[in-house]
């Protein structure tokens, strides 16, 4: 089971995400580091457990008002053994081209994609990798309506972002109406607060775990796993 902790930036600093009012994020209090500062914040987590994979959601990109690039480009060089995935509000593929840094994954977000068509010229675009998120809110789906019935247009990774369930410590409802293809890995983000979610979700055929909350809290027992 692949457990990837969540990063949410703004503004330039680490924020605390809490059922998806992203307006009302603040600098994250973690038991991981004395700091909100990117670099520190990730320095903490992999003092905490060997992290393989490192999500980053830049919430100024995604909600269309300024960066946080220049931070971020200077965490993958510093840690070149994370692999990291990057939300930065994809909304066509002229966005999605016009990063050439190899070095990250770049994660197609259905809240900000303006249409599957633009969804099909990323999939013919094979130089990058991509990983598909279908966002959650309030039980319903953020994007275009034929991407959540069709999993035809689903790439190998696919995240499940219940944004209203982030922070909330409560393990979504929604996760019941999913129906897993075994060929394909999936991911859930959102609720995921303990070693008994973690298990849950490998029952359910579950890849692995984005969650954050119960990392910084410590309220995951990692030798147990």
């Amino acid at each position: 089971m692949e457990l990837i902790p969540a990063i949410d930036l703004l503004n330039n600093i680490v924020v605390k995400a809490f059922l998806g009012e992203r307006k009302k994020y603040k600098p994250i209090d973690t038991q991981l580091s004395n700091s909100s500062k990117l670099e520190n914040v990730i320095t903490g987590l992999l003092k905490e457990y060997k992290f393989k994979i490192i999500y980053i959601a830049d919430l100024n990109a995604i909600m269309g008002n300024k960066n946080n690039f220049k931070i971020i480009k200077k965490v993958i060089k510093k840690f070149p053994k994370i692999d990291f995935w990057v939300d930065y509000g994809v909304k066509n593929f002229l966005d999605f081209k016009k990063y050439h840094d190899n070095r990250f994954k770049i994660i197609v977000g259905s809240e900000t994609l303006k249409s599957t068509d633009e969804l099909k010229k990323i999939y013919k675009h094979k130089k990058r990798e991509f990983i598909l998120s279908l966002d959650f809110k309030n039980n319903l789906f953020l994007g275009p309506k034929n991407l959540i019935k069709n999993n035809k247009l689903w790439p190998k990774k696919t995240i499940f972002m219940i944004l209203d369930s982030v922070g909330s410590k409560k393990r979504p409802k929604l996760i019941k109406l999913f129906n897993l293809d075994k060929k394909k890995d999936y991911y859930l983000a959102g609720g995921v607060s303990n070693n008994k979610d973690i298990k849950f979700l490998q029952k359910k055929g579950f890849k692995g775990a984005i969650l954050s909350t119960a990392i910084h809290e410590k309220k995951i027992v990692y030798k147990n796993l």
